[in-house]
């Protein structure tokens, strides 16, 4: 018995080995031309051909994300031969339903590639005004991520649309004021890189915006920002993808920690109690987007460990239109089920006031419903969020058997209501479980 729990563990071992050896870092040659990717933990970013960038999540051995092609954006997976020598995979433009073609690869070159499509990355003069501050900011391009530090050790995190020309948004500080960086555009590029870009930024939970621009100062090179980033110790994030499974990403952390906790969040199911559609209906053809964000103890926002946003705001879920499903008094004893589970690490950086950090760290869900409307457009049912901070988030799942049950006594953990009209009610199902 002792010989075979050592052999487990061993098998343990090497499958654990195994996958960390994954490494799509290197240059590609593909079907669609060269492609240089370079493999950070689970990020995997890089130039598809000289036309557009790749970013992407890694899961196992697959790697999921979006491309950009002169302005196009497509998706794709990519799934890595074992010997990491080749790989197999299909793409799509975003948007479609059904996947365009196979999209496959054998390695060219093992080593770290020069990137040529990461046109922001470079060193910056950032200067608040009229006299707030002005800082030197070592900038890195990561697909559609933006991460780098001031000259003060300050980080910086931002995220730019898929058209690379304008920054969707961003944090930073400056001293112990948090910074959010508004929409911010291009003023001023050449072939190589962006030479001034500017915008608007306001302290957090303020209105207040002030005007910003960067100037680019000199270009740093990728193994630069690695040889900064293994030494400092940063963490980066985010974004895209999604290839047949259908999952982008967006978004956005930087910690340093000594530790992690685990939580994943599971958007469990939907119910229509009562129904307010209209003469002569009784159902729901519905629809809807779910967003989820996570902040840690400091209020920046996590990347989630194992899906990929498909916006800026932390869309993980979604029902299309045009695939709406009938939900209402007709399907009375039915539920929608959803289980979509999204994870997040929230970064404990004082073990010994673990209190404190699962008391100010969060996370935050946010459910829009609405309705396929022949005599109109559509119909807005309702938006609704919760925010659960972490000392409050172990939340049980509510059985399908007695989900009504619950619904009579005590709906207020794991279900809000989404109310339409003047007495239409929908549930929404959810559970925090620590992992």
């Amino acid at each position: 018995m002792y010989e075979m729990k050592n052999i487990r563990t061993i098998i343990i071992m090497l499958c654990a080995i195994t996958l960390q050896a994954q490494n799509f870092t290197g240059t590609w040659n593909t079907s669609f031309g060269d492609v240089k990717l370079i493999h950070e933990g689970q990020i995997v970013y890089g130039d598809y051909s000289s036309i557009g960038i790749i970013d992407a999540i890694q899961t196992g051995y697959n790697i999921n994300g979006k491309f950009t092609n002169n302005g196009k954006v497509g998706e794709f997976y990519f799934k890595l031969a074992s010997d990491n020598k080749s790989f197999t995979g299909e793409w799509k433009w975003q948007g479609d339903t059904k996947n365009q073609g196979n999209w496959t690869g054998t390695l060219k070159s093992d080593s770290f590639p020069d990137l040529k499509m990461d046109k922001w990355t470079g060193q910056y003069e950032f200067n608040a005004y009229p006299g707030v501050f002005t800082k030197k900011l070592n900038l890195q391009q990561k697909g559609f991520n933006l991460s780098g530090k001031f000259d003060d050790g300050k980080s910086f995190i931002a995220k730019l649309d898929t058209d690379l020309k304008t920054v969707g948004y961003g944090s930073f500080y400056n001293g112990n004021t948090q910074y959010n960086l508004y929409k911010s555009y291009i003023k001023t590029e050449n072939n190589e890189n962006i030479t001034v870009w500017y915008g608007q930024i306001g302290k957090t939970n303020t209105s207040e915006k002030i005007k910003f621009s960067a100037k680019f100062l000199k270009p740093m090179s990728t193994a630069e920002f690695k040889s900064i980033s293994d030494s400092n110790t940063a963490s980066t994030n985010i974004l895209q993808g999604s290839g047949s499974s259908t999952n982008i990403s967006t978004s956005v952390s930087t910690t340093t920690s000594t530790k992690k906790i685990r939580y994943r969040l599971t958007l469990d199911k939907i119910y229509a109690s009562i129904v307010d559609d209209g003469p002569g209906d009784d159902t729901y053809e519905l629809f809807g987007i779910a967003w989820c964000r996570a902040y840690d103890n400091d209020g920046k926002q996590l990347t989630p460990f194992d899906v990929t946003y498909s916006d800026n705001y932390g869309r993980f879920w979604e029902i299309p239109a045009k695939d709406y499903v009938n939900l209402g008094q007709r399907q009375y004893n039915e539920l929608y089920e959803i289980k979509k589970q999204i994870t997040f690490d929230f970064p404990v950086n004082n073990p010994n006031n673990i209190e404190e950090v699962l008391k100010n760290s969060k996370i935050e869900l946010t459910v829009e419903l609405k309705d396929v409307d022949n005599l109109s457009s559509y119909d807005i049912l309702g938006k609704e969020r919760v925010t659960i901070p972490l000392n409050e988030a172990n939340i049980k799942r509510i059985p399908n058997a007695n989900f009504k049950n619950h619904l009579k006594n005590d709906w207020t953990k794991g279900v809000f209501t989404v109310k339409h009209g003047s007495g239409g009610i929908i549930y929404v199902f959810y559970y925090i479980e620590k992992i």
